[in-house]
């Protein structure tokens, strides 16, 4: 592949997969809650434990409806499914300030129904929206063009959150910050997922005809469909091992940076601050899944993924060293890198062992499950603050002085046993815990050669 090839898509892939690329890009472009989600939350709420609750809703509420929606999905059709799912985001969205304006506990249950809705939408979406895009593919007869879409839709996500980030700065700097500008973030985050639905209104779906006269007949109910999903995970050892894989490896996905978020803020950092990090993370991202592909290339999916399992444990080390502002943003800007690299190799190695007709089930399953282990881990952020709650409540800052620039820097964040703030201790758990993924990638290999373990 040439360079220009590596960086921007030719011909035959912008015709198949032009418009996916722009509505995710345009959908990420107008998030400019994004990089300030949890530290608002973390500011506006009447505790501080309760900032990760409405997140701990929306993980559940994703877990309950994941593998019912990846059913529905494979049975009525994927481009329904993630319409659907778009329009019950930006509706989750919307509802956020509302609720956030309340007091006491009508604040956290509406802020949860809130975060439900919002959760409930990614439901939808997960899965399906990446059966959609393989089976286009697979009909027309391009099937090399995967890996290159898992990586290049990852890199234009980031493009557009490059100009989210962008955006949220300019309206931050131009504007006097009061509560209505904040709660205008969730609002034009809201109208930029409505755009996107829009543009994949003009995507047709394509599936392929089923391989045998049986599954040319009535399609499956919907439990007949799940069934036959986990069916697929357990009679091959190579894709159940891989599963394993990636489901421990999603044990850190949400809290870890959520804890990285309160770090940053309970060091001192100024909120805006988020939004040019982010900015600075989002440049990565646009690279970092073309590298991947170009790595998945040369070296293979096994090693790729190892490396970049080891590769965090190593480097969240130096916390116990120097666990201050500048090695965290440091460690923030190199987790980014290693996820952008992971994911997309990990979403084509995937999608390249399932079947056509159980495609979005199977991803929705796994996505299922790793939402457990999500839940989990925001469960243990969670009681890490809950142990030290009146301490980080002195911590926190007002919100509107956290955004004008009015946050001043904290010496005395409340420390753990093993030397480790509360949230640099939850970042090293978290990070640690993706070393218990390798052993099964490695398995995952070795039986896809045919050599049993054991």
């Amino acid at each position: 592949m040439t360079p220009v090839g590596l960086v921007w898509p030719q011909r035959d892939e912008r015709r198949l997969l032009g418009r996916f690329y722009l509505a995710g890009g345009i959908g990420e472009l107008f998030d400019v809650i994004w990089p300030f989600q949890f530290a608002y939350l973390f500011m506006v709420m009447e505790r501080p434990e309760w900032a990760v609750i409405p997140l701990l809703v929306e993980s559940a509420t994703a877990l309950l409806a994941e593998i019912p929606t990846g059913a529905f999905a494979d049975r009525f059709g994927r481009r329904r499914a993630v319409i659907l799912g778009d329009v019950l985001s930006a509706a989750g969205l919307l509802l956020v300030p509302p609720a956030a304006q309340q007091a006491e506990t009508v604040q956290l249950i509406a802020v949860c129904a809130s975060f439900g809705v919002w959760g409930l939408g990614q439901a939808l979406v997960s899965g399906a929206g990446e059966a959609w895009v393989v089976d286009n593919l697979a009909v027309a007869g391009r099937r090399d063009l995967i890996d290159s879409y898992f990586a290049r839709i990852s890199s234009f996500v980031s493009l557009g959150a490059v100009g989210a980030g962008a955006l949220a700065i300019l309206i931050l700097l131009s504007v006097t910050i009061s509560r209505p500008w904040l709660d205008a973030l969730w609002y034009i985050a809201a109208a930029g997922m409505l755009v996107a639905v829009t543009i994949k209104l003009s995507i047709a779906e394509h599936r392929p005809a089923p391989d045998s006269p049986a599954e040319r007949g009535a399609r499956p109910t919907v439990l007949v469909t799940i069934l036959l999903g986990f069916r697929a995970i357990r009679r091959a050892r190579t894709l159940l091992f891989f599963v394993l894989a990636l489901v421990i490896a999603s044990f850190p996905e949400s809290a870890a940076d959520d804890a990285f978020d309160m770090s940053l803020i309970t060091k001192g950092m100024d909120a805006r601050g988020l939004a040019p990090l982010g900015i600075v993370d989002n440049i990565i991202g646009m690279l970092a899944p073309l590298i991947g592909m170009a790595l998945l290339r040369r070296f293979g999916a096994t090693r790729v993924l190892s490396l970049f399992l080891v590769i965090p444990a190593l480097a969240v080390s130096t916390l116990f060293i120097a666990p201050v502002l500048g090695v965290l943003i440091f460690l923030y800007i190199l987790f980014d890198f290693v996820d952008c690299v992971w994911d997309p190799v990990a979403n084509a190695r995937l999608q390249a062992m399932v079947a056509s007709e159980s495609r979005a089930t199977v991803a929705s399953i796994v996505n299922h499950l790793g939402g457990l282990m999500e839940l989990l881990g925001i469960a243990v952020l969670a009681l890490l603050l809950g142990e030290h709650s009146e301490q980080l409540s002195e911590l926190v800052p007002d919100l509107v002085a956290a955004f004008s620039g009015g946050a001043s820097g904290v010496s005395d964040a409340p420390m753990t046993r093993v030397g480790l703030s509360v949230p640099d201790l939850a970042i090293a758990v978290f990070v640690f815990s993706l070393l218990l993924a390798l052993p099964f990638i490695l398995l995952s290999a070795s039986a896809s050669r045919g050599r049993p373990r054991p």
